[in-house]
């Protein structure tokens, strides 16, 4: 009978030890609720401390400003060797005879890695790596080439694009279409702009002779009429357009706009071809002078 009372008088001791170590709330029931009395936060200095810690010194990939790069620790001299081998690791350890079997994305990994490994370490196992892999990648991507070219010569028509017709009738459409709408453009505008052209010495032959050609065939598809200017004929525009005499011949258009304004514009710097001419003819109309500036007829609808 004692002993079995020494056990409960234990017990209680245990339980009321426990009750006042875990939970104090009975003994300060009276004090109530106070918003001092919550816990201390824990200040975001110090979470950005710990996270700081956690983050191995010189891994970090996050350089968008440079606070952050100023940030990151360098490695001490033991990480600094501790990298070094695991990167010695990785170069030996090139999956040479899987390279066929690499995903893209596995192999632009690898591609990258080793790249910065050889630059850092330019050896030259290190480097001769990077360069074979190098190699393979653009041997891969020839024969991707390659096998577009077979592809599209076997059945062109075949090779179609969601929004455009790409087959041999769709191509000759568009271009019967754009053929329309230049012809057009150029019928309507023939009547306000011409080509002015300024080399450098209308007595050479040479430069006279090649001059015409091209642009006797851009008038043939323009319908817009030529003049060619000697630099010296022209003193006035030539200081107005900054135009350099070590960059002859000077191609440019000239547009009667609103209210008579002539108004220039450069086409091309050089020799062109008049292909390029007549495509930079109507581009620059349409982005090079402002709406307000074109005759009324010209104006966007």
């Amino acid at each position: 009978m004692k002993r079995i009372k020494n056990v409960i008088l234990m017990s209680i001791g245990i339980i009321s030890v426990n009750a006042t170590a875990s939970n104090d709330f009975f003994s300060n029931s009276r004090d109530g609720y106070f918003y001092y009395k919550d816990p201390v936060p824990i200040a975001k200095s110090a979470v950005k401390k710990q996270s700081k810690k956690e983050t191995p010194r010189g891994t970090s990939k996050d350089y968008n400003s440079t606070e952050t790069r100023m940030s990151i620790p360098f490695m001490n001299k033991d990480e600094r060797a501790a990298e070094k081998a695991r990167e010695k690791k990785y170069m030996d350890n090139i999956p040479w005879d899987q390279l066929d079997e690499l995903s893209a994305d596995e192999y632009r990994r690898l591609l990258d890695t080793t790249r910065d490994i050889s630059v850092a370490t330019p050896s030259k196992q290190y480097v001769k790596s990077y360069a074979a892999l190098q190699k393979f990648w653009i041997d891969k991507s020839e024969r991707f080439a390659k096998v577009w070219q077979v592809a599209n010569m076997e059945d062109p028509n075949k090779l179609l694009y969601p929004d455009f017709d790409f087959s041999d009738g769709g191509r000759r459409m568009k271009n019967i279409d754009l053929e329309k709408k230049e012809k057009a453009f150029y019928e309507k505008i023939k009547s306000r702009m011409g080509y002015i052209v300024i080399v450098g010495d209308k007595k050479d032959a040479d430069v006279m002779k090649r001059t015409k050609e091209v642009y006797d065939f851009v008038k043939s598809k323009t319908g817009l009429e030529y003049m060619i200017y000697d630099y010296y004929e022209v003193p006035e525009l030539a200081r107005e357009l900054k135009i350099d005499e070590n960059t002859l011949p000077d191609n440019l258009i000239l547009y009667k706009g609103a209210h008579g304004k002539m108004i220039y514009k450069r086409l091309v710097n050089g020799y062109s071809s008049a292909t390029q001419i007549i495509y930079n003819t109507k581009f620059m109309f349409e982005n090079a002078i402002l709406e307000e500036d074109k005759a009324p007829q010209d104006k966007s609808k």
